[in-house]
């Protein structure tokens, strides 16, 4: 049985030294900075050439694969980019969540590894991270001891130890999302609804306290969820592991279409002047988490290409998406 968490604020990635706060800080005000971004009105430029194809292998139902972790903000902005997209094409094709935790084998060499490296303070010191090597060792060292406390994780009954990058609630929250998905069927509205509800009202330091309210607003029997939970957390995140192993990845949001990375490395530029063909469109870089673009990147990935294809969604309303990621 999983320990089922309430009301606990603990978390499973817990403080790290000044050096990976600032990274963490710097990466936070990169998104709210570029919220102030202006859109852009076309969706796609006929004038644009790209010599990066987005061509992935076509499948009787094109399948969007999208990681994400729930309480980071870039994972849930790409939900609510994509809701448009599900709310156009329904069933035609598939949009797929997973989710991104970690295994712990070691949690002596984990909590090494994420909460600062003591030989290092003098290096910190210089660099202006910390003050004194005093103050340096005994943030690390509460780091440590805090990252140790088995409570901060998931322990399952072989004694393994799973974490998520923004603490126990989120790993918990992950699991009843996948419960979710699997429970409604294969109308996926009310998993959507139940995310939306989620990602508005709750967060990782409440949402077990938190859930069960949104998940009645939405209609989902919230006795399930926990019988679930219980039965089936562990096989749920091992099976994501294997995914997340299987396709490389590590960071919230990626998008996998038909198992072809959406967009390639290769449409970036420094420049931030990248463009990107899709089908007979071209996107620039700006544009690769706008719902259009993300539909027309699922669509050609369909044998048949569903007829709501040819419908343009409107971008959404306020400023353009970031592309950043937790």
């Amino acid at each position: 049985m999983i320990k089922k968490t309430v009301k606990s604020t603990s978390y499973v990635k817990v403080s790290v030294p000044a050096v990976i706060f600032t990274a963490i800080l710097l990466t936070v005000l990169s998104f709210y900075s570029g919220l102030s971004f202006a859109r852009t009105k076309s969706v796609s430029t006929p004038k644009l050439d790209s010599k990066i194809i987005f061509a992935p292998p076509k499948q009787d139902k094109a399948e969007l694969k999208f990681f994400v972790m729930s309480f980071c903000p870039y994972g849930n902005q790409m939900e609510d980019i994509l809701r448009p997209v599900f709310n156009l094409l329904g069933n035609k094709v598939s949009l797929t969540p997973h989710y991104i935790f970690d295994k712990i084998d070691n949690l002596d060499s984990y909590c090494t590894s994420r909460s600062g490296d003591i030989s290092q303070c003098s290096a910190y010191v210089q660099n202006k991270y910390f003050t004194s090597l005093d103050e340096c060792k005994k943030v690390i060292g509460e780091n440590v001891t805090k990252c140790q406390d088995e409570k901060a994780y998931i322990k399952s009954p072989s004694g393994a130890m799973y974490a998520s990058l923004h603490g126990r609630q989120e790993a918990t929250q992950n699991i009843r999302e996948m419960c979710v998905w699997n429970m409604v069927g294969s109308d996926k509205k009310q998993w959507w609804d139940f995310v939306k509800n989620i990602n508005k009202n709750c967060t990782a330091q409440n949402a077990d306290s938190c859930w069960e309210d949104q998940a009645k607003q939405v209609g989902l029997d919230t006795a399930a969820i926990t019988d679930c939970f219980n039965k089936d957390g562990i096989t749920l995140i091992e099976n994501e592991l294997a995914l997340t192993k299987k396709f490389n990845v590590s960071g919230s949001p990626t998008l996998l279409i038909n198992d072809q990375a959406f967009p390639p490395e290769t449409a970036y530029t420094q420049d931030g002047k990248g463009t990107l063909k899709i089908g007979k469109k071209v996107a620039t870089q700006d544009r690769y988490r706008m719902p259009n673009v993300l539909k027309e990147a699922v669509c050609v990935g369909s044998k048949s290409t569903p007829k709501e294809c040819n419908t343009i969604i409107p971008d959404p309303a306020g400023t353009a998406p970031v592309a950043g990621g937790c």
